[in-house]
């Protein structure tokens, strides 16, 4: 008596019967012919060997295989699906990256990246025309309360990025801290607030970074990190030239503040009432 085998395929059913394989394939298609006694075989030997541990063959009962031949593709139809499927069957990617796949697609258009346009800045090209000098002499911002901390927002309320090169004109720099891990206690871990002031000493020494300028708040004042290297260079010049330089703390939400530099004429104009 013939053994029998039926191994399924991806898109394909095939059976071995009497050492014989015949491939009967989905979808209405026929067969598309006979393969080796041999690929068959080989793979049967191997489950014989590996469940029973003997060379005599093993059979099972003759199956009714008529139905294969009088409609091979009605009776073994089986539905599979290409790698990656159909675009209505593949599962659908999570909200959260839909929802910033589109907003990234928003902040593009505007010329920002995602990021600011999430924080609710205006587009840098707006913006810059709005950053003029007025009568005063002094741009038309003031330190504003945000979602973000403190922000500097325009006369119409619109926030402008921090980043904005516009703004060294005006002697404004804001920046993260950096390096705050050489200087904090693990144990004693910094607290900061909105609107607490801090101290830029330059450090003309300083092996790392020959515009290095360091950054200090608390009393007694402690050295809480530097500023980084792409506002260093602006704010060393500025100090080595003896410009006086005030500073405080914008945004204390993330683990390194946001600090913002300039001169105390300007802080006072930003902070106005």
């Amino acid at each position: 008596m013939p053994s029998i085998m039926a191994v399924s395929s991806r898109s394909s059913i095939w059976i071995c019967a009497g050492g014989t394989i015949g491939q009967y394939q989905s979808a209405g298609r026929p067969a598309q012919g006979l393969t080796r006694y041999s690929q068959c075989m080989g793979i049967w030997g191997k489950l014989k060997a590996a469940f029973g541990g003997t060379t005599e063959p093993v059979t099972v009962s003759e199956p009714d295989l008529s139905f294969v031949t009088a409609e091979p593709a009605r009776a073994l139809a089986v539905v599979v699906e290409p790698v990656g499927g159909e675009p209505g069957m593949r599962s659908q990617r999570p909200a959260e990256v839909r929802n910033y796949e589109a907003e990234k697609a928003k902040a593009t258009a505007a010329g920002q990246s995602a990021k600011s346009y999430r924080a609710g800045y205006v587009p840098p090209a707006a913006a810059k025309s709005q950053l003029v000098t007025g009568p005063d002499g002094m741009p038309p911002l003031r330190l504003a309360p945000s979602n973000n901390g403190l922000d500097l927002a325009l006369p119409d309320g619109e926030l402008v990025d921090y980043k904005i090169l516009a703004l060294r004109h005006f002697r404004i720099f804001a920046f993260r801290v950096v390096g705050m891990g050489f200087y904090e206690d693990p144990n004693k871990p910094f607290k900061f607030r909105n609107g607490q002031r801090v101290r830029a000493v330059r450090e003309p020494d300083n092996e790392h970074d020959a515009n290095a300028v360091a950054i200090y708040t608390g009393r007694p004042a402690k050295k809480i990190g530097y500023v980084n290297k792409q506002r260093a260079a602006w704010v060393a010049k500025l100090l080595d030239a003896g410009q006086e330089l005030d500073g405080i703390i914008i945004q204390s939400k993330a683990a390194s503040p946001r600090v913002l530099l300039t001169t105390p004429e300007m802080l006072a104009h930003l902070q106005r009432d």
